[in-house]
């Protein structure tokens, strides 16, 4: 009896653990932990593996295509990357219901030079806190949160707040 016991404590603590950092956001100076998407071809991307460090500084842009301030502020996202070519590396992490075949409708439409990820249950923008669209998170090398960004303020100029990351 005492064996069986055992396991099953084991796993509601686990389970309580896991429940309760859950609940906590990625905040400015953390590390960003590991996650994993579908990117647009389907395929799966490991944030330690495929992102993390690839370039000084990685934008991770939570949006969805149907959403003008997203458009917008993604096209002054893909104006730095082009003025600023190698300085930061811009995935964008699209929560659209209907998935890969909107990003990828969007993606043929637009062109903008960014790297999609789908998520349609909104974990990943969760776990940074955001409950909306557009949010930005910019992340060092390291893989540290430097900043966090939601909502849509017409007036900021992005480039510039992203330049000011730039050592």
């Amino acid at each position: 009896m005492r064996k069986a016991v055992l396991p099953v404590i084991f796993f509601l603590f686990s389970a309580h653990a896991l429940a309760a950092s859950a609940g906590k956001a990625i905040e400015v100076g953390q590390r960003v932990p590991e996650f994993s998407l579908p990117g647009i071809d389907g395929a799966q991307v490991s944030y330690e593996r495929d992102i993390r460090g690839k370039a000084p500084l990685t934008l991770i842009f939570f949006m969805t295509t149907a959403c003008m301030a997203c458009v917008d502020e993604l096209k002054e996202v893909d104006e730095f990357v082009a003025k600023y070519p190698g300085k930061a590396d811009v995935w964008c992490v699209a929560v659209d219901l209907r998935g890969t075949q909107a990003v990828a409708l969007f993606q043929q439409a637009n062109r903008f030079q960014v790297k999609y990820l789908i998520d349609p249950k909104f974990t990943l923008p969760r776990a940074f806190g955001f409950n909306y669209t557009p949010s930005l998170a910019v992340v060092d090398a390291r893989g540290v949160l430097l900043h966090k960004k939601g909502g849509y303020s017409p007036n900021e100029r992005l480039s510039e707040l992203i330049r000011t990351f730039l050592k």
